[in-house]
């Protein structure tokens, strides 16, 4: 659920800071570069939702990993010492052709941190005191990330690419003005006919 979040958060913080960049302007103006990738940004935010259609999110079974185990640390007096109960799970995610290359391509985005050189993704588990409860919990945080990656945002609604045409529209009219305001200064610095 948290990885749902962050990754909505993530995709509106793009919108917002691309909206911020650029903007649609009314049919009668020049529309700029900036403002143009704005409305282009929303355009594919709309393709993407609607392609993506109402699927649920692919889930992951024993059979797309490998599981090894081995002695796990922390409280558990000798028993540690004894049970081979912490579960490393290696997921290969350049391999996983049961994913959609949508799906993949975000996994290898969101988690490069994580993925080592041959693609796989190393979860570890010590959560509980059995192998099984461990293989699950494993289990659990590789569903979570899936779900984050093939999670699409629903497409902005029209009240909202008016605020975001807005806000990139007063982007765009700082951002000349301020260039504006440096050229002037310029040309007034190269108009003074000395410094005497």
């Amino acid at each position: 659920m948290a990885a749902t979040r962050t990754a909505t958060t993530m995709i509106l913080k793009e919108i917002v800071y691309c909206s911020r960049i650029r903007c649609a302007a009314s049919d009668d103006k020049k529309v700029s570069a900036r403002l143009s990738q704005v409305q282009q940004l929303l355009q594919e935010a709309e393709e993407q939702a609607i392609s993506a259609g109402n699927e649920p999110p692919p889930k992951i079974t024993l059979d797309h990993v490998t599981v090894s185990f081995a002695r796990s640390g922390g409280p558990g007096g000798q028993n540690v010492n004894k049970v081979n109960t912490k579960v490393d799970m290696r997921f290969n995610v350049k391999d996983a052709y049961w994913l959609s290359d949508r799906i993949r391509d975000r996994i290898m985005q969101m988690e490069k941190n994580r993925i080592n050189k041959d693609g796989e993704i190393v979860i570890s588990s010590t959560k509980t005191r059995t192998q099984k409860g461990n293989i699950e919990d494993a289990l659990a945080k590789l569903q979570a990330i899936i779900d984050a990656a093939s999670y699409v945002p629903p497409p902005p609604s029209e009240e909202q690419k008016k605020k975001i045409a807005k806000l990139a529209a007063i982007g765009e009219q700082k951002r000349l003005k301020s260039k504006k305001v440096l050229s002037d200064k310029k040309a007034f610095r190269r108009s003074r006919i000395s410094w005497d």
